[in-house]
Parts: structure tokens; C-alpha cells; sequence
């Protein structure tokens, strides 16, 4: 590839600026200062700028714990993205691997490791994504069989079996319960029937799902946060808004989950 665009990718200036950095005689390739933008180099090439070394990255994977009100895209000229949230310093190519709701929050995995992105996605690889959630009304036995059997939540489409679990009910909602819900997109109600926190995996990921899942047998979701995707849990030491970088044991790990 050319010089200039081997410091694009490593997010070193715009090429333009790059372009005037290697003309001034800034830059050296394996020792030797080269002076012309289009100069070919490689991905193992010994590339130094002002001083400072520049590794090449292929591939870059970082974990975010999304917010609320934050849409899940890399540009928006009216809404703030996920990407909005991001330092400079990464790659210009990595986009969030699937969607989270604008009112949905927790595990992202952004990345520009297109098969990747792809396995993680595809039913056929049987890939676990677990979410907290907490529900309006009092989720049943009876609830975590129908989840288990597969529901039927819209015309064409019948989710595939998903694991359910109780994990408390709260016959007097809390207070928090009465902020999750102005949040969220569920109809409106004082929740009458109470609160169940749940969680649930599956192995798909269509528009909205959890929350039609739940429609389906007559409870709303006020509360949803991805936990896990595959291998890779959410950090508890990130805080909504925050991310990092993968460790090489996570990336390894989570490549492994999809085969």
C-alpha cells in the first residue's frame, strides 16, 4: 500500500497532512528517509514518524458498554452514535458488530473485522448473546417453557428456542423500576402487576426481538442490557459510555465461540 495510506489507517493525520509530514523529510521506511507519499510499503515494514515508531493493526476490537439515548451506527448528522463516543486514535473502518436499541444498553462489540462481525451474527454458528432485563408484570414457569419451545412474535417469523430465567420478582415496583420505565419505549402503564428481572439468551438477534418476545406472552421490557456475546462478557469496570481494547486472550477466545 502507499505510505500515506499506511499512516491514514493507523489514524496519524489525514492524508493530506501526512502527505506534507513525509515530504519534509519525517518519515523512514526500514531505516531510510523517504520523501515521496506514494512510496510502497507493507504491513511489516519498520515505518517511523517524527521519532516514533508505527506498528500497522489489521485489525482492531474494542468493547464499549453502550448508554442509553446513543444509536448504534458509525455517522448520524442529527443523532449521537456510538462511534461520537470514541477518542481519534483507531481505525477509520470499525463499526459496531449488530445493533443495540437507543434505549438499550451494555456489551458492544465494535470492531473492522468484517468475518468476524459476520460469524458472530449468523444463527448458524449458534452464537450466545445473554441479556439482563427487567419486565413489567410476573414472569411464570409457564413463561420460561414458552420461551424454551420457541415463540411465535410476528407474522413469518417464530424466534428460535431461547434459555429464560427468573431471577426476582418485585410484587411493589421500586423506584428504579418507575425511572426504567420513562426510559423506555414500553407503552405506558404504573405497573400494576409488579416487576420480574430476568435473563435470556439467544442465539439470534432480529429487530427488537427480546422486547416482542416479551410482547408476545403480554409483558413489556422496561429495562434491557446485553451481558455477554459469545465468550466475551461485559467488563464490570466499564462504565456506560466507557470502552477498551480487547485483550489478545478475549479476541482469541471470542474468535473460538464462532466456530
Amino acid at each position: 500500500m502507499r505510505l500515506d495510506k499506511f499512516l491514514a489507517d493507523m489514524n496519524q493525520g489525514t492524508r493530506k497532512e501526512l502527505k506534507q509530514l513525509i515530504r519534509k523529510g519525517l518519515v523512514t521506511v526500514d531505516g531510510v528517509t523517504v520523501k515521496d507519499p506514494g512510496t510502497a510499503v507493507t504491513k511489516t515494514s519498520d515505518i517511523v514518524l517524527a521519532g516514533i515508531p508505527v506498528v500497522y493493526n489489521e485489525y482492531e476490537y474494542y468493547m464499549m458498554n453502550k448508554p442509553r439515548g446513543v444509536i448504534t451506527a458509525t455517522e448520524d448528522a442529527r443523532q449521537e452514535t456510538v462511534l461520537d463516543l470514541m477518542a481519534g486514535e483507531h481505525r477509520k473502518d470499525i463499526s459496531p458488530v449488530g445493533r443495540l436499541d437507543k434505549d438499550t444498553v451494555g456489551l458492544l462489540l465494535i470492531t473492522n473485522d468484517g468475518q468476524l462481525n459476520h460469524q458472530l451474527l449468523s444463527p448458524k454458528h449458534h452464537v450466545d448473546k445473554e441479556y439482563l432485563a427487567r419486565v413489567s408484570g410476573k414472569v411464570t414457569e409457564n413463561d420460561v417453557k414458552a420461551f424454551a419451545r420457541g415463540l411465535f412474535i410476528e407474522e413469518g417469523f417464530r424466534a428460535l428456542p431461547a434459555q429464560l430465567k427468573i431471577q426476582a420478582y418485585r410484587e411493589i415496583p421500586a423506584e428504579a423500576d418507575f425511572r426504567d420505565l420513562a426510559m423506555s419505549n414500553a407503552p405506558g402503564q404504573d405497573l400494576p402487576d409488579g416487576v420480574t428481572e430476568i435473563t435470556v439468551v439467544i442465539q439470534e438477534g432480529k429487530y427488537h426481538q427480546i422486547k416482542k418476545m416479551f410482547h408476545a406472552i403480554g409483558k413489556e421490557v422496561i429495562y434491557l442490557q446485553r451481558i455477554r456475546m459469545g465468550s466475551l462478557e461485559l467488563d464490570p469496570n466499564l462504565q456506560e459510555g466507557q470502552y477498551r481494547k480487547l485483550t489478545d486472550e478475549e479476541i482469541r477466545l471470542l474468535k473460538q465461540s464462532r466456530e
